[in-house]
């Protein structure tokens, strides 16, 4: 997968420009890519991704420090995520040849070229609702892909005859190899964690969300029932960093909602600070919080610094080992 984008980006970018690029992989980064421009030779640190996302642009500043001439490379950038990229001077490379580089006297700027559509990812099951629930599991455990299928499809709470799809479409992107017909490696697992945090945020939460509401207590006075509600977000990261005051509050449950009104003092509102969502996790621990590895998903998709500090701790601690 990431050996196709750079290819194509490459070629993309030459055919627009007329000048020479070389790709080596190479370096704790991706690989290296030198640029031959007016008889100047220009040296970059590769870091290739699917998608950028906003969530992403601390983990590339971080990046930046330590490499300093860094290009990102990716099938896909979204707009205001160029625009980040641009007010941080951290060049870019799209698969179809978009381009921002800006150097003391080279300044380039392209941004005219469509997105390329991948074929080989539409209908891809591990990317579906249904496969993203899998992948969480995946990604808190890598040894349950050794399991038996019916074992993950237990684990998982999903249908069995979706996870042979649901493995094949992770063999197909790359992020796992067949050691032989019954053991199975990870590839890149953190690449892996970045694309499910992307397609949660779009393809999964939103469809996990069941209503926004006004809290008429303060949120560490109430008493869950943690065999069904935990809070995300915020309010967890709080418990488990003691590093955040936090001002909005996530709840997951199985709870009807009559009874998550009634046992939690709760008005429907929909500017209210509290959000709702549906358990999607098979939730057998005794504490009311979710598992560090949403946490540290619900903190790093916001905006607020402080969240995503607090989520780089958590990562840490709590996540970085696991991958």
């Amino acid at each position: 997968m990431e050996q196709n984008t750079i290819h194509t980006a490459i070629e993309n970018l030459q055919n627009i420009l007329g000048i020479n690029v070389l790709w080596k992989p190479a370096g704790q980064l991706d690989g290296k890519l030198t640029f031959h421009i007016n008889q100047e030779e220009i040296i970059l640190n590769v870091e290739i991704k699917k998608e950028i996302r906003a969530h992403q642009i601390e983990q590339l500043r971080f990046l930046k420090e330590k490499y300093i001439d860094l290009i990102v490379v990716a099938e896909k950038i979204f707009p205001k995520v160029k625009e980040q990229l641009r007010e941080e001077n951290i060049a870019y490379l799209e698969e179809n040849g978009n381009f921002y580089l800006k150097r003391k006297v080279l300044w380039f700027w392209i941004d005219n070229n469509k997105t390329i559509e991948n074929a080989k990812d539409k209908g891809n099951r591990a990317f579906t609702k249904t496969g993203l629930k899998v992948l969480f599991q995946f990604l808190l455990d890598k040894e349950l892909i050794n399991k038996t299928q019916r074992e993950i499809a237990e684990r998982t709470g999903v249908g069995l005859g979706n996870i042979p799809q649901i493995i094949q479409g992770l063999k197909e992107t790359g992020y796992l190899l067949a050691l032989n017909k019954q053991e199975y490696v990870w590839e890149n697992r953190k690449a892996l964690l970045d694309r499910w945090i992307t397609e949660y945020e779009t393809t999964l939460k939103p469809s996990l969300l069941k209503g926004k509401y006004k809290m008429r207590k303060r949120w560490n006075q109430l008493e869950l029932n943690k065999e069904v509600t935990v809070w995300g977000g915020e309010p967890a990261g709080d418990l488990l960093t003691n590093h955040l005051r936090p001002e909005i509050f996530t709840l997951y449950t199985k709870e009807e909602t009559i009874n998550l009104m009634k046992n939690y003092q709760l008005m429907p509102d929909k500017n209210g600070e509290l959000e709702v969502y549906e358990i999607f996790w098979q939730n057998n621990q005794q504490i009311n919080q979710a598992p560090p590895l949403l946490i540290y998903t619900d903190l790093i998709l916001s905006n607020n610094k402080r969240c995503r500090e607090t989520a780089e701790l958590i990562y840490n601690e709590h996540i970085q080992a696991n991958l």
